[in-house]
């Protein structure tokens, strides 16, 4: 069952990255995930010719990826997100919890606090 979280838990929580990526060409990132996240099943991927899902972020994302760093809270991010990008991240507090919520569902971050 999927863990619940308010936007003031969220806002407060400091994610942590769970899995490797890659730097692209062009400054953006794609992460790394293994296809099989439960210890039960890790075995399998020695089998799979193709044992991650590659997935590719835009600009917004890669940024908000790369300063997911373990120490900074999500609050920390939209404000980031927000001298970076300005307008251009607007509406940044949706777009950052959407961000983070979606990278916790597919076991890409952690809460680390």
């Amino acid at each position: 069952m999927a863990q619940t979280f308010t936007v003031e838990e969220l806002l407060a929580m400091v994610p942590v990255q769970a899995v490797p990526f890659e730097l692209r060409e062009d400054g953006l990132v794609t992460l790394l995930r293994p296809k099989f996240v439960s210890p039960w099943l890790a075995w399998l991927q020695n089998f799979l010719s193709r044992p991650v899902f590659r997935v590719k972020l835009d600009e917004l994302g890669s940024f908000l990826w790369l300063e997911v760093d373990g120490v900074r809270t999500v609050a920390q991010l939209c404000a980031d997100l927000k001298a970076r990008f300005g307008d251009r991240a607007e509406p940044v507090q949706e777009r950052a919890l959407t961000f983070i919520w979606q990278m916790l569902e597919g076991h890409f971050i952690r809460s680390g606090s």
